[in-house]
C-alpha cells in the first residue's frame, strides 16, 4: 500500500517563523534525527543559534572529529593469537567501544551505522577483529565523505571480500555474489537497468584481490588471478579492471546511483513515505557535487521539508536508537562499561545485534521493530 507523505515545504531553507517557530520541538527532531537526541539543559543554547548555522556546525563536527586511536590489535593475525578469550574479547571490546562513541559523537555515529546497513557485513561471517577495525573505520571516515570512493574501497575491505566471496572471485571461478550486491543494494536497487549478463562481466572486471597468507591478514591484488580478458558492461567494452568498473558504473548509471542513495538517505532523516520531488532535488545536488555525502545532507537537514510538522515524531526507533536517546536525553555526561554491556546486550536481545544485520540486506527497519 502506498502512504501519501502529507508533509509540505521544499528543499528551501527553513526560516523560522510564527507558524513554524524554532522551538524545543524542532530541536529535539532535528537532534534525533541526526544522532541519538539531546540533553534538556542543552537546549536552550541550541535555540541561540539559528537552524542553519547550528547544522553547519554540527556537520562540521562530524567531520572534523578525530576517529579512536588505532587499537594495538588492529593488524595482528590470527597466529599472533595467544588464546581464543583474547580474540573473542577484542571483538566486544571494539563493539563497546562503538557504543560509546555512538554516544559521545552522535550525528557521524548515526551514519556510520546507516552505512553499515547499507553495505553490510556479518561480523559472524568472518570474526576477525583486524578485518572489523578496518570495516569500521571505513563506515565512520566516509560517513559525510564521497560516496565514489566509499564504495572504491569498501569493495576491497577484506570483511566485504569474505562476506561476499571475492576473495573467491578469480578468473579461473568467478564468483557475482558482490557483483550482483554492488548494483542491486549498494548502488542501483533491484532490477533497474542492469541484467544478468551485466553482473557477470563485472564479476570478472572484480577478480584479483585474493591474496593473503592467513586468517585476519590483509588481503591484496594478485594480478595472476584477474581475468584481463575482453568484458562488456553497460554496452561498454574493454579490459576493464576493479576501478574502471566503478568509473563506467558512475558514469553510465550515475543518475540512477544518486536517486537510489537519496532515497535511502530521505528514509533515514525524514520518513520512509517518500516525497520524490524531495529526492529528486537531493538527486541533483549529490551529483552537482560529485557524489559528495555532506552537501546533500546538508541540503536536506536545512529545508524547510525536513522541520514540517508532519515529520516530527513519526519514527519507529531502533533498539540503538532508543537505548542511546534515553542517555543522551536523561543528560548522561559519558556512559561506562555497564551501561555498554547494557545497551549492546538489549539491542541484541530486540534484534539488532552490533556488526551483525540479519542479512545482507541489512535491518528493515520501521515497523519490523515492532513485534
Amino acid at each position: 500500500m502506498n502512504v501519501l507523505n502529507c508533509a509540505r515545504g521544499t528543499l528551501a531553507p527553513y526560516i523560522p517563523s510564527e507558524e513554524r517557530p524554532w522551538n524545543q520541538t524542532r530541536v529535539q527532531h532535528l537532534f534525533r534525527r541526526i544522532g541519538f537526541g539531546i540533553a534538556a539543559k542543552n537546549i536552550p543554547t541550541a535555540q541561540t543559534q539559528s537552524p542553519s548555522a547550528l547544522i553547519d556546525s554540527l556537520i562540521e563536527q562530524a567531520i572534523n572529529t578525530p576517529l579512536r586511536p588505532k587499537p594495538y590489535w588492529a593488524d595482528y593475525v590470527i597466529s599472533d593469537y595467544e588464546t581464543n578469550d583474547e580474540y573473542v574479547q577484542h571483538l566486544i571490546d571494539w563493539s563497546k567501544l562503538w557504543v560509546k562513541d555512538m554516544h559521545a559523537n552522535g550525528f557521524r555515529e548515526k551514519l556510520a551505522l546507516f552505512w553499515s546497513n547499507h553495505f553490510v557485513t556479518e561480523l559472524d561471517a568472518y570474526i576477525c577483529p583486524s578485518w572489523l577495525y578496518r570495516y569500521h573505520k571505513l563506515l565512520q571516515t566516509y560517513a559525510l565523505g564521497n560516496f565514489k570512493e566509499f564504495i572504491l574501497e569498501m569493495g576491497r575491505t577484506p570483511a566485504m571480500l569474505v562476506y561476499l566471496n571475492g576473495v573467491q572471485n578469480t578468473r579461473f571461478e568467478p564468483n557475482e555474489n558482490y557483483a550482483r550486491e554492488l548494483f542491486e543494494l549498494f548502488t542501483l536497487g533491484r532490477d533497474n537497468g542492469y541484467t544478468q549478463q551485466d553482473i557477470e562481466e563485472a564479476a570478472r572486471a572484480l577478480t584479483g584481490w585474493n591474496a593473503f597468507t592467513e586468517l585476519c591478514a590483509p588481503i591484496g591484488y594478485r594480478a595472476d588471478f584477474h581475468d584481463a580478458g575482453q568484458k562488456t558492461i553497460f554496452g561498454q567494452t574493454g579490459n576493464w579492471n576493479y576501478e574502471q568498473l566503478h568509473e563506467i558504473l558512475f558514469q553510465e548509471r550515475g543518475d540512477q546511483i544518486a536517486t537510489y542513495i537519496c532515497t535511502k538517505l530521505y528514509k533515514h532523516f525524514v520518513s520512509t513515505e517518500v516525497d520524490v520531488d524531495i529526492v529528486a532535488g537531493m538527486a541533483q545536488t549529490f551529483q552537482n557535487n560529485d557524489f559528495e555525502i555532506a552537501p546533500v545532507v546538508r541540503q536536506l537537514l536545512k529545508s524547510e521539508h525536513f522541520f514540517d510538522e508532519k515529520n516530527i515524531g513519526i519514527q519507529i526507533k531502533s533498539p540503538f536508537d532508543y537505548l542511546l536517546m534515553l542517555t543522551r536525553e536523561w543528560g548522561f555526561q559519558e556512559i561506562d562499561d555497564n551501561i555498554q554491556n547494557f545497551i549492546v546486550f538489549t539491542a541484541s536481545e530486540l534484534g539488532q545485534r552490533i556488526f551483525n544485520p540479519i542479512d545482507v540486506a541489512g535491518w528493515p527497519g520501521d515497523r519490523t521493530w515492532i513485534d
